[in-house]
């Protein structure tokens, strides 16, 4: 039998998100539907706009300060004493002109209000009047000035409070979702101890199994914890029929991907009848991933050593259950995301192999290139994993083959 093809890690994200497919589509109550990922777009607001609620063309302030005419300049000095509550019940258009009406962040204004000067930018002077130190720019301060064309929230969004509040504020009560899916984890090596256990004879500790778990709970999933179970197609076999019963969506698996004699996941779930479509990486530092479907039921394994695994569920497993989720692309999909010529240290030699790539833990650094060890596994906020890197942020870096090749793909951690 022919060893595995090993592909590299751009194909790998590509195969274990595009052959997976979301969970079903309900209907829950906006309040309650948290966490989950949008299944069709709903209505947004345009941009520059004010309150959900509000008809367009309604103005309000975006900070405290005083609403100014136009025709406003530096240097103004301007009546503080007109009444902005009279002038929106009186339907005016605009402050008079000569004065600065006060008000606050959310107010109503009038519909040709020039722009907000921010409190800061003003003087108080002992005549009930305000001078103008800093002018601000037309319509600044300013929300609804531009009614533009609504944008609606894409499909594929998650539910977070922030889009939940905007909902809600729409008199939008209820919303299409897909459904999570339900994961299942099994830690493979009858060598696996808890991390209180004495240890004995060939016993080692169990340290994937200690934040697994919790990373996925932290995507807002459901776990159902399998235990350990000894490696080799038969303890394997055991779980994965268990599955069926526990309606489990897909199937985490942590060890049993390496080249010993019991390491036979990818044996195990062709035993099965199931299909493993990815059994080897060209990522020098994280060669071992399976990617399988058994029935309807999507199977991932990881590496069992610890960085190894970390490393593959960072860069494979994540998105996997993101996508699974519905989760769009930006959220998951870290190939988009490029930076040219990071101040990293060298990668390890690739051995003139062409097609390999290497995995390096990095940090970026200010003038000096380091290279940490890797002890510490973490994780980015799903909601935001791109954010802007700075000096001493930490992530995974990828280096394609030859070793002159600059381009850098780099997973940022918060």
């Amino acid at each position: 039998m022919f060893p595995p093809i090993a592909i590299n890690p751009l194909d790998a994200l590509r195969l274990v998100t595009g052959k997976t497919k979301h969970g079903s589509v309900i209907q829950l109550e906006v309040e309650a539907g948290g966490g989950h990922y949008l299944a069709e777009a709903v209505p947004g607001l345009p941009p520059a706009s004010s309150f959900p609620f509000d008809p367009p063309g309604t103005l309000r302030a975006a900070l405290d300060g005083y609403a100014l005419p136009p025709g406003s300049g530096a240097g103004d000095e301007l009546d503080t004493g007109a009444d902005l509550a009279s002038i929106l019940e009186d339907g005016r258009d605009a402050p008079p002109e000569g004065s600065a009406c006060r008000v606050e962040a959310g107010g109503l204004l009038p519909p040709k209000t020039w722009a907000i000067l921010p409190v800061s930018n003003g003087t108080l002077l002992g005549t009930g009047k305000v001078r103008i130190d800093l002018l601000p720019q037309a319509a600044e301060g300013i929300l609804g000035r531009h009614n533009g064309t609504p944008r609606d929230i894409e499909a594929g969004t998650l539910l977070s409070p922030r889009i939940q509040a905007h909902l809600l504020a729409a008199g939008i009560s209820r919303a299409r979702v897909y459904s999570p899916p339900r994961v299942g984890v099994l830690l493979l090596g009858e060598e696996l101890m808890d991390l209180k256990a004495e240890l004995a004879g060939d016993q080692v500790y169990d340290l994937n199994g200690y934040w697994l778990i919790g990373a996925i709970e932290a995507l807002g999933l459901e776990v159902v914890p399998l235990g350990i179970s000894e490696d080799g197609p038969e303890g394997v076999s055991r779980h994965l029929h268990r599955c069926r019963t526990r309606q489990i969506d897909v199937l985490i698996l942590c060890g049993g991907t390496g080249s010993g004699l019991s390491d036979r996941s990818a044996e195990a779930i062709r035993e099965l009848n199931g299909k493993v479509l990815l059994e080897k990486l060209a990522l020098r530092g994280c060669d071992s991933l399976v990617f399988g479907k058994l029935a309807e039921m999507d199977v991932l394994g990881l590496s069992g050593g610890p960085l190894s695994c970390a490393a593959g569920f960072d860069l494979f497993c994540r998105p996997m259950l993101l996508a699974r989720s519905g989760a769009s692309a930006g959220y998951w999909n870290w190939t988009k995301h490029v930076y040219e010529a990071e101040m990293m240290s060298p990668p390890p030699p690739v051995e003139n192999k062409e097609k390999t790539w290497s995995l390096q833990v990095g940090k970026i650094s200010e003038k000096h290139p380091e290279t940490l060890i890797p002890a510490t596994v973490k994780s980015w906020n799903p909601e935001t994993p791109f954010s802007p890197l700075a000096a001493g942020s930490e992530g995974w870096v990828l280096r394609p083959a030859p070793a002159g090749d600059t381009t850098v793909y780099y997973v940022g951690y918060l």
